[in-house]
């Protein structure tokens, strides 16, 4: 391809206007690149803390299951109240301790 002279300077001028744009996209999609690698690696280390609560679950993140997020009410009634009105309070020495 061959550009005249006035093509030719209206490119010179493009690139000159768009240089430090180019730079500046350049950071951020190696921002972007580091900042992804950081989330595959937590995300990593969630799923590894969450394994086992899964399978405890049935497959419910501890996420879900503090939300009762996919918990059907027949399993909620499997779940305890465990707020103080509904614990049994303790009795040592015929007093009664919480």
């Amino acid at each position: 391809m061959v550009l005249n002279r006035f093509q030719m300077a209206a490119v010179k001028r493009t690139a000159q206007n768009t240089k430090k744009l180019v730079a500046q996209r350049e950071k951020i999609n190696e921002k972007m690149r580091t900042l992804a690698a950081e989330l595959i690696s937590i995300n990593e280390q969630i799923d590894a803390w969450e394994a086992p609560i899964k399978i405890m679950t049935g497959g419910y993140t501890s996420e879900q299951m503090l939300s009762w997020e996919g918990v059907t009410p027949e399993e909620n009634s499997q779940v305890v109240d465990a707020t103080p009105e509904n614990i049994a309070p303790e009795v040592i020495n015929d007093e009664q301790v919480f």
